[in-house]
């Protein structure tokens, strides 16, 4: 709730794979504890343009993805992108560099919240 700041009337879109712990946590347990709505796409491959267009194009409010993603993302230069909806990105598994916070942030106006984490925390 606090992390990814979640409410009834937030879309969570987490691009994790679903064999990462990540996915459990931002697609499953933290949404359906908050009551959030969850986005699904199927994405055979990782593409910084079909981020950004579908961030564009859906109504997600929420975004989660991993450290490696966010790089590509600024890499690629979302600035010419519009995300309307967008007010909360979320990345965690390995430490993302201070360039990349700075060049979200110019890119998108938003911030992103780090967190850190172990994978065995969420075994049953």
């Amino acid at each position: 709730r606090y992390w990814m700041n979640l409410t009834p009337s937030d879309i969570m879109w987490n691009t994790s794979d679903t064999g990462w712990v990540k996915a459990a946590w931002g697609s499953l347990f933290a949404p359906w504890i908050c009551g959030s709505c969850v986005f699904v796409h199927n994405m055979p491959q990782f593409k910084p343009e079909v981020i950004a267009e579908t961030l564009s194009r859906y109504p997600i409010t929420t975004f989660c993805t991993a450290p490696t993603a966010f790089r590509m993302l600024v890499q690629h230069d979302v600035s010419s992108y519009k995300f309307p909806n967008l007010k909360h990105c979320v990345t965690g598994g390995e430490a993302l560099s201070p360039e990349v916070f700075a060049k979200w942030k110019i890119q998108t106006g938003l911030d992103i919240h780090e967190a850190y984490g172990q994978t065995e925390t969420v075994r049953l």
